[in-house]
């Protein structure tokens, strides 16, 4: 089959859905689809880029644009429709008529709207995927736009129950609408030595909380630097990403971690902590630290609740006296933390293989 994926963002721009592309291509890869992505160079990321890239039986596209204003335009629809909108509506036809695909992949709303419109001239079967939850007001979308995008393809693949619920309360037939569940490369996370990984990494303190992920407010960062000035002095806290709240980490900043490093400094981590005061559609970094072994804080709101239980973790609401009490029970009582340790690597093994991947194919006939 040959698919065309269609995404304003994707690496090496930061973020859990465009590291759930890339999963999703080696995936399509090793069953002998053959797939064409059409994206932006990074927006958020400061980062090098190629403009076009060729793999076995992968073809990447980024279009040249203006990068430095997704942040400004993130909570102002209009302006960011208008920012993202044009190139990959202008590019996208020329795509289709080269490529001929059999089926348009699209991810996120933008992206939807793009893919189904072009997609009803050349009659071609579109799929989109959410990677968020919208929380239209009374479960209702304001804009017909929307509405019309998830009306209009054949297919919608929900990130989360919430999702689903929320896109159900929009289209017509429900029938359309199913759950997919992201995965993560086993055999690239998988626990390395403790001991050993904070000795490669010169961590001197005892007790390592770690946050990976975009440095931006409603990733809970401003909380979570309240709680750690709180913290024991025996308790370390190390934040790694990038983001427009880069420059007020201070000293708990390490920079921005490669994805075949990740692997180390999640097992180098006693827990990782992701704190976010947003709905999350799904939280990818709780899959890589507890396929690494590694237990998590999560914020009880949004799909984490869905990514993770408390048999791996521990669920809370996001302030910074909550933060500092479930970080320091877990310093003060390691057995507790051993049992949870104990149990993470199965429970991704579980849920969150590539195998995951079958219920995107059946959407794509």
């Amino acid at each position: 089959m040959k698919i065309l994926i269609l995404s304003v963002h994707y690496l090496p721009n930061i973020g859990g859905a465009e590291t759930h592309i890339s999963d999703l291509i080696e995936a399509l890869n090793e069953r002998k689809n053959d797939v064409f992505l059409l994206t932006y160079q990074p927006l958020q990321t400061n980062a090098s880029w190629k403009i076009y890239e060729k793999g076995h039986r992968y073809k990447i596209f980024r279009i040249p644009w203006v990068s430095g204003l997704f942040y400004k335009f993130q909570h102002k629809p209009v302006l960011e429709f208008l920012y993202v909108f044009p190139g990959i509506f202008i590019f996208l036809p020329f795509i289709i008529i080269f490529q001929r695909p059999d089926v348009i992949h699209a991810h996120g709303i933008i992206s939807g709207f793009v893919a189904v419109f072009w997609a009803k001239i050349f009659r071609i079967r579109t799929v989109v995927s959410t990677h968020n939850t919208y929380n239209f007001s009374g479960g209702k979308s304001p804009n017909g736009l929307i509405n019309w995008i998830f009306n209009n393809t054949d297919h919608v693949l929900c990130l989360s129950k919430q999702s689903a619920k929320e896109i159900g309360g929009l289209v017509e037939d429900k029938t359309k609408i199913s759950i997919f569940t992201s995965w993560v490369d086993l055999n690239k996370f998988h626990p390395f030595n403790k001991i050993l990984s904070k000795r490669k990494l010169a961590w001197k303190d005892k007790f390592v909380v770690l946050f990976v992920g975009r440095l931006v407010p409603e990733k809970g960062v401003p909380e979570l630097l309240s709680a750690a000035k709180l913290f024991n002095k025996k308790i370390g806290l190390k934040i790694a990403g990038t983001g427009i709240l880069e420059a007020k980490i201070g000293k708990y900043y390490i920079g921005k971690i490669s994805q075949k490093d990740l692997p180390v400094y999640y097992s180098a981590a006693d827990m990782v902590i992701v704190p976010s005061t947003h709905d999350e559609g799904f939280g990818r970094v709780i899959v890589e630290a507890l396929a690494c072994g590694t237990p998590v804080i999560g914020s009880n709101r949004g799909a984490i609740p869905q990514v993770m239980d408390e048999s791996v973790g521990k669920l809370i609401d996001v302030t910074p006296k909550n933060i500092k009490e479930t970080v320091e029970y877990f310093y003060n009582n390691p057995e507790k933390l051993r049992s949870l340790t104990k149990k993470a690597r199965s429970f991704a093994e579980r849920r969150y293989s590539n195998k995951n991947v079958e219920s995107i194919l059946s959407a794509y006939s």
